[in-house]
């Protein structure tokens, strides 16, 4: 008789999906001719704080997605840092080549900051998380 639930490894493959997302979104409003600003209101440097909740979104979405698959917390911590970081630089350069839009290392800065408050915040769930599992069952 067939199973109905999906196989471990078929859900497996969905693991990253919400980090995938993500990535599209940043692409898209990275690489559209004009930010929807109006939504955003009149907050001093809104842009530095939009590419620095798009990165910390993606460094969480990242760490997670390695959380569930099981990564070891260096090589977990080490793609939720790194991949955020070559990919704000990818997208910095791209505009480049989308006028008007620009080329602009600071945005770039607020993409890393982004991308560490991400991993920060993870951290500060991740490791009480795995503490709280490694602690000894007491025998009272």
């Amino acid at each position: 008789m067939p199973h109905s639930r999906m196989s471990y490894t078929h859900r497996r493959r969905w693991h990253f999906l919400p980090s995938l997302l993500v990535l599209i979104g940043i692409t898209y409003l990275s690489l559209i001719k004009q930010v929807p600003y109006a939504m955003i209101g009149d907050i001093p440097l809104a842009d530095k704080w939009g590419h620095m909740l798009a990165y910390m979104v993606l460094a969480l979405c990242l760490a997670g997605d390695g959380y569930r698959v099981r990564l070891k917390a260096p090589v977990l911590f080490a793609i939720a840092l790194l991949l955020p970081l070559a990919y704000g630089g990818l997208m910095e350069w791209a505009q480049y080549y989308c006028p008007p839009r620009r080329c602009d290392w600071v945005d770039w800065l607020a993409d890393a900051i982004g991308a560490a408050v991400g991993i920060a915040l993870f951290a500060a769930y991740y490791i009480p998380t795995v503490n709280r599992f490694n602690q000894p069952i007491s025998e009272s």
